[in-house]
């Protein structure tokens, strides 16, 4: 065989095994990128009901999955996941909060000191646990520690809690119709909104930085801006002393009503889309998502 030939057959086999591997990054890559996907749409949606001490899981679509968790549970009310996907539950009538593995392993009590009628939960970007007891602000470490008040001022029936973008923490007061704001060290910031409140409950933000409040007593979700302006209502329909709230990872917004039994779904500009889930809840108060990938979403 001629030199000539040998060459051109080498640079035939090297194209080819070169296109060859093209071929198969171009196939790969898509099956990746739609694992990645799929894995992104997996964020099932929490419950605590409150009378039947119980925490119901439903998938994306609204299935019901049945019962995540039932031991340990004394009124759950506020729910929150750590970076780990753990959930945490406060029992507003055990005076605890219960800690739960991402497959529903009971995990025991993670805080017991210092909770009275605990009801909103948050994490902090550094895995700290702050709890709404009547009316002070309690923290623990991401090992339970006990650290103490985080705040004491301005409280009057505390229930909902949340974290804005900059480690500002909000407060939902039932007994005064406020919300009232708090620095990252605890420093009382003052009221942050106190229009159209009637018992306000549970609250959460948006990614815009919009604050968001189920009014309770009102059957209403207020919105706020990132400083305080006062939006109006969110939502007004369908709604029955509507009492926790969780966004979805598309920005739709999920409402537990505890006076039916219902979760209500509505879309990021507010239409209401109807009912998500309506079996297995009997005082629904707290919802959480499953923790999104990292990567997707850092704050939890």
């Amino acid at each position: 065989m001629s030199v000539q030939i040998r060459t051109l057959l080498k640079t035939s086999l090297a194209f080819f095994v070169l296109g060859l591997l093209i071929a198969l990054s171009l196939a790969i890559a898509p099956a990746q990128a739609q694992t990645l996907f799929a894995a992104a749409q997996t964020q099932n949606l929490f419950v605590a009901n409150q009378t039947t001490n119980t925490i119901r899981e439903f998938s994306p679509t609204g299935e019901d999955l049945g019962y995540f968790a039932t031991t340990g549970l004394n009124g759950p009310t506020g729910l929150a996941f750590d970076k780990s996907g753990n959930l945490y539950v406060s029992n507003i009538f055990g005076n605890t909060i219960r800690e739960f593995s991402p497959t529903g392993v009971d995990l025991g009590d993670f805080a017991t000191t210092g909770l009275s009628s605990p009801r909103g939960i948050a994490f902090d970007k550094r895995g700290n646990l702050y709890v709404a007891n009547v009316s002070w602000i309690r923290e623990f470490s991401p090992t339970g520690e006990d650290l103490g008040n985080f705040a004491t001022s301005g409280l009057n029936i505390a229930r909902g809690i949340a974290f804005d973008k900059r480690g500002n923490l909000y407060v939902s007061n039932a007994g005064d119709n406020t919300i009232r704001k708090f620095s990252r060290t605890g420093e009382d910031l003052g009221i942050f909104a106190n229009g159209g409140f009637i018992a306000p409950a549970l609250i959460a933000f948006d990614k815009r930085g919009n604050l968001y409040v189920t009014n309770f007593g009102g059957n209403t979700i207020r919105e706020f801006s990132p400083t305080g302006v006062d939006l109006g209502d969110f939502a007004t329909t369908g709604l029955s002393n509507p009492a926790g709230l969780a966004f979805d990872q598309n920005g739709n917004l999920y409402v537990s009503n505890r006076g039916d039994g219902t979760i209500r779904k509505f879309s990021r500009s507010g239409a209401d889309l109807g009912y998500f889930a309506t079996t297995g809840m009997i005082t629904p108060v707290g919802l959480a998502f499953s923790p999104e990938p990292e990567d997707e979403n850092g704050d939890g």
